[in-house]
């Protein structure tokens, strides 16, 4: 027997011209629709009828359509403070209008690969959190169900300080999943900020010492209180949630795409695939056959998109010609030609690699013994190499590489690599940004010889 909601979208489609998505896709949509309804039948607050015309445009595959209908919900009634949907009905909109506009700006062959590559590394049962746009809204689209956690329960860490987003998680997944309560995120931000004021009159007192309060944490004295704001705030919010759901949940694997870096994770992390599993407890240090298994999925994966290969041995010349060469290629490259013509693909499959490299830097700055110090670099680097290659407009793919060459004192090599990465990405805030971080290290390299020498 259909739903209300079902009915409703079979009559606003019917005169689409046939047109309808894949089946997995609108069993997603009518799913999501069907959970609207059943969410909001006992509510005082009743569904404004734009949301009915954007399940039906989803379900016409009218994908920009739906976009357009979710950013106007997403203004009239849940970023005013008056017209707010309720967390569990709101929930399933963003779920369905995120992955609208994912697939109005990219091409379901890439959406799907993205994702697929996903949920075939993750074990039933286990918990994941998607970090990216893609790795969030694909993912929960393309799961046998999200809504029952099938093939695993999924969530996203950037909205975790969120009350309504928790609300909702805990509407959909009831017991199946521990998640923390509203006092305990009313704790977390009060541990951060506590944590934070200290940081920040660190600062103060020693203007000399090396700072604590971080790129992107923006905190300022008004009035003899400090006002704490940025996006790395928030993140940091969201990884201590992060780590309460972890350690509540000790029978379930755990699964991350990365959005934001947080050291705290960096020690519990190991490559799985396209992402990173989250384990409950430190590792000394990576397994061999992880390292292994890694290096020769992405060796497979990079040559299966791009036609090339990369290896130790790659020059960084080699790899900043490739990628420009790749940038303007199609027909007779001998990697997927609708995957280097697709930059949204190219940006999505870069920021993967690039998180994993990440992993392998940081494991290199916290070596126990110079053999591991110089197999996490030897990984990081051919790590950062294919980031490049996959995607040279991915800033987060140029700036781990910059630096990566930076801190390792190769001032030709990251100037070169910046310069291909300026050509590529022209006007670039980031890439602008990043040209004077370069100059900021020469610059306190020249003015800090005793360091120079004490760190070779």
């Amino acid at each position: 027997m259909r739903t209300l909601a079902a009915i409703i979208l079979l009559l606003a489609v019917g005169r689409a011209e046939g047109a309808a998505p894949d089946a997995d896709i609108a069993r997603f949509i009518t799913a999501k629709s069907n959970q609207v309804y059943l969410a909001s039948r006992d509510s005082d607050k009743p569904v404004p009828p734009e949301v009915w015309k954007m399940f039906a445009a989803a379900s016409a595959a009218d994908w920009m359509g739906t976009s357009n209908l979710f950013l106007g919900i997403a203004t009239n009634y849940h970023s005013g403070p008056t017209r707010r949907l309720a967390p569990e009905v709101w929930g399933r909109v963003n779920d369905v209008g995120g992955f609208a506009i994912l697939l109005s700006t990219n091409n379901l062959k890439f959406v799907r690969l993205f994702a697929n590559e996903i949920l075939n590394v993750i074990p039933p049962g286990s918990l994941y959190f998607g970090g990216t746009e893609a790795g969030r809204f694909a993912v929960t689209a393309l799961s046998r169900s999200h809504e029952e956690g099938k093939p695993f329960f999924t969530l996203t860490q950037n909205q975790l300080a969120d009350g309504d987003y928790l609300k909702y998680a805990r509407s959909i997944y009831h017991e199946s999943v521990k998640l923390p309560d509203d006092a305990r995120v009313r704790q977390a931000f009060g541990d951060y900020a506590a944590d934070a004021a200290r940081r920040y009159q660190h600062d103060q007192q020693f203007p000399n010492e090396p700072k604590q309060i971080v790129p992107g944490e923006d905190i300022q004295n008004v009035n003899g209180r400090l006002q704490i704001s940025g996006t790395t705030a928030i993140m940091a919010v969201n990884g201590l949630l992060v780590r309460d759901i972890l350690n509540a949940n000790p029978d379930r694997d755990f699964y991350i795409e990365e959005s934001y870096a947080l050291d705290w994770m960096y020690p519990y992390m190991e490559p799985a695939g396209p992402i990173l599993k989250l384990r409950h407890a430190p590792m000394e240090m990576l397994f061999e056959e992880t390292i292994r298994a890694d290096r020769e999925y992405w060796q497979r994966l990079t040559r299966r998109l791009t036609g090339a290969e990369v290896h130790d041995e790659t020059t960084l010349a080699e790899v900043c010609a490739s990628a420009q060469e790749l940038g303007g290629r199609g027909r007779d490259s001998q990697g997927d030609d609708d995957f280097l013509r697709d930059p949204g693909a190219r940006l999505a499959f870069a920021k993967l690699r690039s998180a994993i490299s990440g992993l392998y830097i940081w494991r290199a700055a916290h070596a126990k013994s110079t053999s591991e110090r110089r197999q996490m670099n030897r990984e990081g680097e051919l790590a950062c190499k294919q980031a490049f290659l996959l995607g040279p407009r991915n800033t987060d793919a140029v700036w781990r590489y910059v630096t990566f060459l930076l801190n390792g004192r190769r001032f030709e090599e990251a100037q070169k690599l910046f310069a291909v990465a300026e050509k590529l990405n022209p006007g670039d805030p980031i890439i602008k940004q990043l040209a004077g971080y370069v100059e900021q290290w020469k610059r306190w390299l020249k003015d800090n010889p005793d360091w120079v020498r004490n760190n070779p």
